[in-house]
């Protein structure tokens, strides 16, 4: 019994010093919404900048009549992110929240260990309402395979009135907005770096042929493509509709068919920053009853975003 009384007794004086020791201050400012400007970023823009800054104001206003000096320290919390702040899931751009009254990053992970470090603070002297923080807002990742999308979410921000170490802070969620929108944008070429390129089937020992398209692209691309003479080569000079001036063919683009006779086409997956190399071949029927001669045709292929 002497051993259960001892520990009640233990406990009953733990309490009072774990709670002397978190005291919640009371509200002292609000902040204004803060609806940053929206980004466009191009990842396939070579001459794009790796980074972009945003100035940001934030207008933080004193709470009751009181009118004595408040210094407010704050930081901005990224409520999903677990290791870099990003806008959006996981996959969105990264950002860094930077002060300038400190000049330091004032960003924070809601379960970071050592948010307190990530601070910047704002003074409202005697008798002012409210007073304007600034900060640059910067978008650090700009050259990374970043999907095509609309990147957006909302920041909370968390503050303290009197001193951090010893006091429970308030929060606002949702507060600050940033909205950063990649479009779906591709770039193709053939070999050479050209939008150009020429299948030889030269004595038609071979009857399959290809050539590499290289394609770079934010988001999903539909694939069209269209015969300037309807899906044969016609043989130079000939002047009719006979079969043996004329050496059918069939298109694939990643070893799917194209009809070059409708138009219709289908749609391929993002092929990302780094690019695809896919196959554009070209099979033609057997030409053994065809006439001597040079044949041709042109054939227009058409890669474009979907929006």
């Amino acid at each position: 019994m002497n051993g259960v009384k001892n520990f009640a007794m233990a406990l009953a004086v733990a309490l009072p010093l774990a709670a002397f020791g978190t005291t919640a201050a009371a509200q002292c400012v609000t902040v204004d919404p803060v609806i940053i400007p929206d980004v466009r970023v191009d990842p396939l823009d070579a001459t794009g900048a790796a980074q972009v800054m945003q100035p940001v104001t934030m207008m933080f206003r004193r709470v009751g009549v009181g009118n004595a000096p408040i210094t407010v320290t704050y930081q901005i919390v990224d409520e999903d992110s677990s290791v870099r702040s990003r806008v959006g899931v996981t996959g969105g751009p990264q950002l860094e929240w930077r002060s300038d009254d400190s000049g330091r990053n004032i960003g924070a992970t809601r379960n970071e260990a050592y948010a307190l470090l990530r601070s910047g603070s704002v003074t409202l002297g005697a008798d002012d309402n409210s007073q304007q923080a600034t900060l640059r807002l910067f978008l650090t990742n700009l050259r990374e395979d970043l999907p095509a999308g609309v990147y957006r979410e909302q920041y909370t921000i968390r503050y303290w009135c009197a001193d951090r170490d010893s006091s429970i802070p308030e929060e606002i969620p949702g507060i600050v907005t940033v909205t950063v929108q990649v479009p779906n944008v591709l770039s193709a070429n053939v070999a050479g770096a050209s939008t150009q390129g020429e299948i030889d089937f030269l004595d038609f020992s071979t009857l399959t042929r290809s050539l590499s398209v290289s394609v770079r692209s934010t988001g999903r691309f539909a694939v069209t493509a269209r015969s300037v003479n309807g899906s044969v080569m016609l043989r130079e000079g000939a002047a009719g509709t006979d079969k043996a001036d004329r050496i059918p063919y069939v298109v694939r683009f990643g070893g799917r068919a194209l009809a070059l006779d409708t138009g219709a086409g289908f749609t391929n997956p993002r092929a990302g920053l780094a690019g695809q190399q896919i196959p554009l071949e070209v099979v033609v029927d057997d030409v053994s009853s065809k006439r001597a001669g040079a044949y041709s045709d042109t054939l227009i292929l058409t890669l474009a975003p979907v929006t």
